[in-house]
């Protein structure tokens, strides 16, 4: 279906149909009506209202001269009229004070037009973009500041705001102090300072402030490292527009020759990227820390954090966008630890995605505090270098505590890892505490994994066909293709338990290959006997999905065995459609080769109605957990209804899996979803039992 026909048709979806699906959206979306030369409320999500305050104020229907003031209802009508009469998106950005706070606005006008190509309704999205633009104004004030002296000097200069905290350093501070600029920005430069000259330091900031250059002649800074370091600290006010702003703080290091030796070693520890420990550190940092809680009659948690999906980012954009996530990650660490502990935690690269922290403290509840705080910190969405895009980035975090979990390094680290592992499982974008019975788990899945490795050798994989049935007629009008494992010792393995373990060891890619290789084969021996065969749907892996061959090995399997593409359909999930571009392209190759594209368990992952109608969709399939209590939970019942009229509306097929009663049956059928499968029809069976029942 035509693009601008998919569009027009969205605005026939009623109210609540929108709230159940829409709900979620952390933009502000109002949806206009036009009327004339007017422009009429036809519907606001939770955060439109709570912006617009318009709480327990009747707005619907009401145009925007009649709610909101005249200044404001003046400037948005203007913008209204404009994207009426051009029949074109409108983009544009205000600012407003809020409470004293400047905030930064980006909204976008959207018209929807109706057959006769007139503007119906306008959509209006507005998004925070405070954070990136306060970045941006930052950036472009401090080019102005003495750039070529303030980045040439020899010697370390730092820049501080009124209250002390670093907002920018030279290149030479890591050659003095071993701190990038990025790990220095937003610290108080006390924590920079031996206790014995932090009042000489407050005496000589203070004086600073008041517009006199002031300077300490022998102090003591300490080090990334630790080391003291002798120095000669100059303090010189920052003028603008006859304002004091700030101040640049000067350090010449005054260290000897065998000293500044000593940590030329100790800054070749560094990792390249981040700037922070590398993983051989690891073991004699966790063992000074152990000491030294032993002396302190404290405890020590090692923290390993995880970012979700890193392989699928560097896989969808690139490395270089992969390693801008990583610097921007351990950054946003640093910072909610430093605020968070009020302590120097050391900062590990543990590996391409993960970091260790060193925690001195035996406080569970100040652990659960720095693990959540963590988790939030990095959830800010981020702005792609080069992309249009924005990404929400997520972690998961495996602990152990001393003495509790381990007394040793080594055995500390492992634990926290059995407990990273088990909490990728259960729940991503989380923490959990190392238990006992990790060690058990960590190890059954390692023996599986071996195992796994071995099953297609050993040719212990096949494949089962659960069937789609019409509800109109209770014909057969498709198959699902479904992975099943038989050791030959351990019997059979439930999927729910060898699928993650291939997705993480990437053996996804080659059992995935085998799938397709042995359905495109079954189609063949269906077809050569005869069989009115009927589309085949096979699960696509987000790893297979992006390696960039799957439509050349789909496109192999189709000659083969000579078997049209119109007898195959590929299933991808929501969440594995991270990159736009990249999916697009990569759904339009499969299109060519005349395979049907499924979007699978939709409504559970990162929905976006907008991919609808950009990607070549051809079903939607409703999870089964919406399904399962479709018939007595009434916000489920509401979601799956709208799912099933945006996909009418759309032109796109739909289809219910996990039906098993008559009664969801009957719901299904209320609402014209007449396609479904489910326990209620048939498990998956071989393909003796499909030839037996159905052809």
């Amino acid at each position: 279906m035509d693009t601008s026909v998919k569009t027009n048709k969205i605005q026939n979806l009623d109210q609540t149909m929108i709230n159940a699906l829409l709900t979620s959206i952390n933009d502000l979306l109002f949806i206009m009506k036009v009327e004339g030369d007017n422009f009429l409320y036809h519907y606001a999500n939770d955060q439109a209202i709570k912006h617009a305050n318009l709480f327990n104020r009747n707005f619907i229907g009401n145009a925007i001269q009649d709610v909101m003031p005249n200044e404001i209802a003046k400037k948005l009508i203007e913008s209204y009229q404009i994207t009426k009469r051009s029949k074109q998106a409108l983009w544009y950005n205000d600012q407003l004070i809020i409470e004293g706070k400047k905030l930064y606005f980006e909204t976008v006008l959207s018209p929807i037009l109706d057959d006769d190509e007139q503007c119906t309704f306008i959509v209006s999205v507005t998004r925070d973009v405070t954070l990136w633009t306060e970045e941006t104004n930052e950036k472009l004030e401090n080019e102005l500041r003495y750039r070529s002296l303030f980045e040439h000097n020899l010697d370390s200069i730092l820049m501080l705001d009124s209250n002390g905290y670093i907002k920018q350093t030279n290149l030479s501070t890591y050659h003095v102090l071993g701190y990038r600029d990025k790990e220095l920005k937003g610290r108080h430069i006390s924590s920079l300072i031996d206790r014995k000259d932090s009042d000489e330091l407050d005496r000589v900031l203070s004086s600073t402030l008041l517009g006199v250059s002031t300077e300490i002649k022998n102090t003591v800074l300490v080090n990334k490292n630790g080391h003291y370091l002798k120095s000669h600290i100059k303090c010189i006010p920052i003028m603008l527009d006859d304002e004091i702003k700030g101040i640049y703080l000067i350090i010449r290091d005054t260290t000897s020759v065998n000293e500044k030796e000593n940590y030329l070693f100790f800054l070749s520890q560094r990792d390249q990227l981040t700037g922070y420990y590398k993983r051989d550190m690891y073991t004699s940092l966790m063992n000074q820390t152990i000491h030294d809680s032993e002396i302190l009659n404290s405890g020590v948690a090692l923290l390993i954090v995880n970012i979700d999906r890193l392989k699928i980012f560097n896989e969808s954009y690139g490395y270089e966008v992969g390693d801008f996530i990583i610097e921007l990650v351990s950054k946003r660490i640093t910072s909610i630890v430093e605020k968070t502990t009020d302590k120097s935690c050391p900062l590990i690269r543990h590996s391409g995605d993960e970091f260790m922290i060193i925690f001195e403290t035996k406080s569970k509840d100040n652990i659960k505090k720095l693990a959540e705080r963590i988790i939030e910190g990095i959830k800010v969405p981020i702005k792609i270098p080069t992309y249009d895009e924005k990404l929400i980035i997520s972690s998961t975090i495996g602990i152990s505590s001393y003495p509790k979990d381990g007394n040793s390094s080594d055995i500390l680290l492992r634990n926290a890892e059995r407990a990273l592992l088990a909490c990728k499982e259960n729940e991503r974008g989380s923490y959990s505490f190392y238990d006992k019975a990790y060690s058990t788990i960590t190890q059954k899945k390692l023996n599986l994994e071996n195992l796994l490795r071995q099953s297609l050798e050993k040719d212990e994989l096949e494949i089962v066909y659960q069937p789609q049935i019409s509800l109109h007629d209770q014909k057969l009008i498709g198959l699902e293709a479904l992975l099943r494992w038989k050791h030959d010792k351990l019997g059979y393995i439930p999927p729910s338990e060898f699928i993650p373990i291939a997705e993480q060891s990437h053996l996804i890619i080659d059992i995935g290959n085998w799938v397709f290789k042995q359905v495109a084969k079954q189609i063949k021996v269906w077809l050569d006997q005869g069989f009115d065969v009927k589309k085949v749907a096979v699960n696509l892996s987000a790893k297979q999905f992006y390696t960039g061959e799957i439509e050349q090995h789909i496109s192999e399997c189709l000659k083969i065995y000579d078997i049209p593409g119109e007898l195959l359909s590929v299933e991808i999930t929501e969440s594995s459609m991270v990159n736009r571009e990249q999916t697009a392209s990569i759904l339009q190759k499969l299109k060519n080769l005349k395979i049907k594209i499924a979007v699978d368990d939709f409504g559970t992952g990162y929905s976006s109605l907008s991919y609808l109608k950009d990607f070549p969709v051809d079903m939607l399939k409703i999870d089964r957990s919406f399904i399962q209590s479709v018939v007595q939970d009434n916000r489920n019942a509401a979601i799956v209804t709208t799912i099933i009229s945006l996909a009418h509306s759309l032109g796109i097929d739909v289809i219910a899996e996990g039906v098993e009663t008559i009664e969801q049956i009957e719901f299904l059928k209320k609402k014209h979803c007449l396609k479904a499968q489910g326990y209620y029809f048939s498990k998956p069976v071989t393909p003796r039992e499909i030839e037996q029942e159905y052809y």
